[in-house]
């Protein structure tokens, strides 16, 4: 079991995060066809910013407040990525079934900061762009300095190793509370460094991690159990970050769409914020009954002819991604300021409902023609709003 411990915890992430963007690669693409102007322009405007952020960590002129604020942002944004990533590279649920497998501290170590790594993802494109372009020799060092203690932080947090958690963030201070290129300085972040990678290999240690009491489970969870038909404990257990996924792209849209208006130099007035959310949504939402239906069956199949249970499991599986469609629409409609968001609304609530019926009949084709219908009109809703 232990030289395979390293394969195994690759193929969970690798597969976990497939099964996290079922349903979503055809709709991937026209999402990225549809914002390229906007997710280009946001995605080099947020790696230029980070890049030219994390130089303030090892210049001359950068002071105590600025170098803080660094290291805070970056803590944030790797602990939010790692956070969203947990179950697909630290396998939570198994983590007891491997606590009692002969699997060493190092490989369970080596695996959990190896898929770390690769769940930092776009964060590496500021660090390579600062590494690239700097002239001091001390930046890669303070960099690498970063980001060992970001991950002492972030792995002995999402562990729940509080004691050697406490003793990573107060060496994340003393990083972030260390500025200037002084000799004493670089020794003392160097110091705070190695006692950071002490903890947490202090947390692998056994009998370092407190015992996890099971969670009791409430009287009025088990009743919106049965209501939906098992729907809403499937969304939130075993399609939880499939469900997220496509409702991050739907507020990603949203704020990308604010971001532009924001920063667009000519008159925003008449910038339509339903047309682009309403599109993301239709894409994003409409196969997630289909989904939903499938999985459940394929689970319980035993329940599949209970009159009962197929109209609750059949009301909420439609229900709860027609309310998040709603719900998106909504609140981008506070933001329209295009006067036409009853008529864009409309229209991508055709589609979503004729990609709902498409997929729940079983058609092949609604694959690339839901997509391509969005896009479709979602340039004739662009241009009608361009000639007004």
């Amino acid at each position: 079991m232990t030289p395979n411990y390293q394969a195994l915890r690759t193929a969970h992430f690798r597969v976990t995060l497939k099964s996290w963007f079922t349903g979503l690669d055809k709709a991937l693409i026209a999402i990225v066809a549809v914002l390229q102007f906007i997710l280009t322009a946001i995605v080099a405007m947020t790696v230029y910013g980070l890049a030219q952020a994390l130089t303030l960590l090892y210049t001359e002129t950068a002071d105590l407040v600025d170098r803080m604020l660094v290291v805070a942002a970056w803590q944030c944004l790797s602990l939010i990525l790692l956070r969203a990533l947990r179950e697909a590279a630290f396998m939570p649920r198994a983590r007891a079934f491997f606590d009692s497998l002969p699997v060493s501290a190092t490989q369970k170590l080596r695996a959990d900061l190896t898929l770390a790594v690769l769940s930092y993802s776009f964060l590496w494109l500021p660090v390579g762009w600062c590494l690239f372009s700097a002239t001091q020799g001390s930046a890669a060092l303070s960099l690498a300095e970063l980001v060992l203690l970001s991950l002492c932080v972030n792995l002995t947090v999402l562990r729940g190793a509080l004691r050697q958690a406490s003793v990573a963030v107060l060496t994340l201070i003393v990083f972030a509370a260390s500025p200037g290129t002084t000799a004493g300085i670089e020794t003392l972040r160097l110091l705070a460094a190695l006692l950071a990678a002490a903890a947490l290999w202090w947390s692998y240690l056994p009998g370092a991690m407190p015992l996890r009491r099971g969670r009791r489970r409430s009287a009025y969870a088990d009743r919106v159990a049965l209501a939906s038909g098992l729907v809403v404990p499937l969304l939130a257990n075993e399609l939880r970050s499939n469900v997220l996924v496509r409702l991050g792209f739907i507020v990603a849209t949203l704020g990308a769409c604010l971001i532009a208006m924001r920063l667009r130099t000519n008159d925003a007035s008449t910038a339509s914020v339903v047309v682009f959310v309403a599109a993301i949504a239709a894409l994003a939402l409409h196969s997630l009954p289909a989904l939903s239906r499938r999985v459940l069956l394929t689970k319980l199949q035993f329940l599949a002819g209970n009159p009962a249970f197929a109209r609750r499991m059949r009301f909420a599986a439609y229900a709860i991604p027609a309310a998040l469609f709603a719900a998106a629409l909504s609140i981008a409609a506070v933001f329209d300021r295009s006067g036409t968001a009853w008529r864009d609304a409309s229209v991508f609530s055709l589609l979503f409902a004729a990609g709902i019926a498409a997929t729940r009949l079983g058609r092949p084709e609604v694959r690339w023609a839901m997509p391509l219908a969005c896009v479709i009109a979602l340039i004739i809703m662009s241009a009608m709003m361009g000639v007004q």
